[in-house]
């Protein structure tokens, strides 16, 4: 049996921005009264373990700017540590793509996992484990990083704000549930979905996203009608940012658009298409006179410069952030939706780059936590745009804002065709996290590029767009469809028929295949599909019992491969190409 060792626990605190100072100690962790206070410097960390949780509380000792505090757990098991098995979910759409193994909900037994929200380790894939996890509210998220090779686990909480001397912040608890993984992770997933009582809407579930194929409002118009022509059964329709002078100044559109974009949001509607914006609310180039007006409106570092982070490729340079916690940042983003809403006429808002609001940095209040900062931002945004206005959340961490979206993005954008990892981390976090769908947002994946739609589409790319259609909410379109081939129309028309029938149902992954990259991930649409994923890179067949069938996903009829062939043996094996993927009708 794993057990957690109260000798040897660890405190490190994260100071300053850049460069940042890291301060540890070592203490001891238990259940008692006393013993559980960690002098890192002239502040203390206070902190117990308890039947099912662990408590902490942080008391500076002088003023400073606080990135994070961690502590560092050790355990042991009689078990080998490479048979040690790892769940975590992660913190946004940007988790690393090139490790695999650190999508979100993929099961693991490789040496190191890094994730947030919740962590589930075990000795063994049978046997029970421990769930640490963080419950609502989130004010400071928690992040954890687990190494079963050192027999050990580092609970960090980010706090990125200044503390006073003197001051005492009691930090979120870390929730402890042991268990089998189905079962604690799904109740600690019904503690998020009970947050929210907001019903995710039934219609805009197929948009498009435009981007620089969209120069003048000749080009808009043209597209539509090649839309209309196609026969694409679009929903919602969203300008990108491109429309606007430049990135920041988003109420003055450039010379092609001036004083246009209430006739261009007519022109999207008389197709009866909902007609939308897509842009970076918070987000100001550099370049911008805006950046240069409103210094005060900034996210600042110690020394009292901008904070600067990476712009849209547009503009080739870097950006600064707004600092929400001002009160005339308030007001702007208030009007600037007002107007967006009320005199431009636009209803759909693709809101990108959300996580940067939070990104480290010196605020007019500067002791608001980065999981208030986030929910506090699309709160105001929802409050000004009203409940039915749809509202897409990109780059947006999983858990923030829960009952303000409509829907978030649930994987990274692939952007090119030939990252064949990319499109099958993206495909693995769509399945894994299908969980969460049509609680109290839906899921959307990132944008599919027409291309992916074309006959020598790579097997990768094929499965993240099937992945897209058996798992997702809604699906988010981008290119230019006036160059759009018949036969990648008729690939993209059959994936829309495709997703139109699952969009409705809800997905079952079989716990017991892995779902790893060198185990093929059972995957059911209760809409009657089934599929099998191969994330490897290598030719991978498995094989199909029917009672393993019925009991994992509740399979009872034959399958049929789509082609004529049905399948009603006792036992089925398929083969599946590297990167690749089988559909069944069952």
């Amino acid at each position: 049996m794993m057990k957690f060792l109260p000798n040897g626990t660890s405190a490190k605190m994260t100071l300053d921005l850049k460069p940042s100072r890291v301060k540890t100690t070592r203490g001891r962790l238990g259940d008692g009264a006393k013993e559980h206070t960690f002098i890192i410097g002239f502040s203390k960390l206070e902190a117990s373990w308890r039947d099912n949780r662990i408590e902490a509380a942080f008391k500076s000792g002088s003023d400073a700017f606080l990135k994070s505090i961690s502590l560092v757990l050790h355990f042991k098991s009689p078990q080998s540590a490479n048979d040690a098995v790892v769940w975590t979910e992660s913190y946004s759409d940007t988790f690393d793509l090139k490790n695999f193994n650190n999508s979100p909900g993929i099961f693991t037994c490789k040496s190191r996992r890094r994730g947030s929200w919740a962590l589930w380790i075990s000795e063994d894939s049978k046997s029970e484990g421990i769930l640490f996890k963080q419950s609502p509210p989130m004010e400071y998220p928690v992040h954890f990083d687990c190494r079963p090779g050192k027999h050990r686990i580092t609970i960090t909480w980010e706090l990125n704000r200044e503390v006073g001397e003197g001051e005492r912040i009691t930090l979120p608890d870390v929730g402890i549930a042991r268990g089998g993984r189905k079962e604690v992770i799904a109740a600690w997933r019904r503690e998020w979905f009970n947050v929210s009582s907001r019903t995710p809407p039934e219609d805009r579930r197929i948009g498009w996203l435009g981007g620089k194929e969209i120069s003048s409002p000749r080009d808009l118009r043209e597209i539509l009608s090649s839309v209309r022509g196609k026969k694409i059964p679009l929903e919602w329709f969203a300008l990108g940012p491109e429309y606007a002078s430049v990135t920041g100044d988003w109420l003055n559109p450039n010379e092609a658009f001036k004083d246009r974009m209430g006739n261009l949001s007519r022109t999207i509607g008389e197709q009866n298409i909902v007609p939308g914006l897509r842009f970076a609310p918070f987000l100001i180039s550099r370049k911008s006179s805006f950046a240069d007006e409103k210094k005060d409106w900034l996210v600042k570092t110690s020394k009292g410069s901008p904070v600067v982070v990476k712009g849209y490729d547009r503009d080739k340079d870097q950006a600064v952030v707004l600092d929400v916690t001002n009160p005339d940042v308030e007001k702007y983003i208030s009007r600037m939706f007002s107007v967006m809403r009320d005199q431009w006429g636009y209803r759909a808002y693709v809101l990108e780059r959300m996580a940067d609001l939070a990104v480290p940095g010196i605020r007019h209040d500067s002791r608001v936590g980065p999981g208030t900062l986030m929910t506090a931002s699309s709160a105001l945004i929802r409050k000004v745009v009203g409940p039915k206005v749809l509202l897409v959340g990109e780059n947006t961490p999983l858990l923030s804002g829960i009952g303000n979206w409509d829907a978030r993005t649930t994987a990274p954008s692939i952007s090119s065709v030939g990252r064949q990892r990319d499109a099958l981390s993206a495909a693995a976090a769509q399945l894994h996290r299908a969980s969460w769908n049509g609680r109290s947002w839906i899921n959307t994946s990132g944008p599919l590029p027409l291309e992916f739609f074309g006959q020598d589409t790579s097997d990768a790319l094929k499965t993240a767009t099937r992945a897209a259609a058996l798992s997702c909410g809604m699906v988010t379109l981008c290119g230019d469809p006036r160059v759009l081939a018949d036969e990648n129309r008729d690939a993209l028309l059959e994936f829309l028929t495709l997703f139109s029938e699952c969009r409705k149902g809800r997905v079952t992954t079989g716990t017991e295949a892995g779902g790893g990259k060198t185990t093929p991930l059972i995957v059911r649409n209760d809409r009657g599909w089934i599929a099998l994923f191969n994330m490897s890179e290598k030719k991978k067949s498995i094989r199909l019992e029917r009672d393993r069938l019925r009991s994992l996903l509740g399979v009872v009829a034959p399958l049929s491969a789509g082609d004529g062939a049905v399948f009603n043996s006792p036992e089925i094996h398929v083969s599946l190409p590297p990167r690749g993927h089988r559909l069944f009708k069952g």
